[in-house]
């Protein structure tokens, strides 16, 4: 059995590691790494974000809701309610109708709902 002050004395020098002599510059080199990754990713992030925006752009928009949409804008002899009605009524086919239609909305939902979580982390982070 072990001496309890011996004990003692050896959990105390495991609980404390010694300093190094060079401990401050080996912070601040750490600190500036860290602080020079942070930016290159959310360098890299914005632009993903932005690639990834544009390609959903050019999808939805060359997908068939342009032609649906124009074709919408020349029916101008109805009233307004019943347009409004084609129009979610069209969009409504649009998302149900085309299997890839209704994945680039989920898409672009769910990339929606991430860059607002890193817009929220930001802002966390800056207060």
């Amino acid at each position: 059995m072990a001496e309890p002050d011996f004990e003692a004395q050896l959990s105390r020098l495991f609980a404390e590691a010694p300093p190094f002599p060079d401990a401050a510059l080996f912070n601040a080199e750490v600190a500036s790494k860290l602080d020079r990754g942070w930016a290159m990713r959310r360098v890299f992030i914005g632009l993903a974000g932005t690639a990834a925006g544009l390609f959903a752009a050019f999808q939805i928009l060359s997908s068939r809701f342009s032609d649906e949409l124009s074709q919408l804008s020349r029916n101008s002899g109805h009233n307004l309610q019943t347009e409004i009605d084609a129009g979610v009524a069209k969009f409504n086919g649009l998302l149900t109708g085309a299997p890839a239609s209704g994945e680039a909305m989920w898409l672009a939902a769910g990339l929606a709902v991430l860059a607002l979580a890193f817009a929220v982390t930001r802002a966390v982070e800056d207060l």
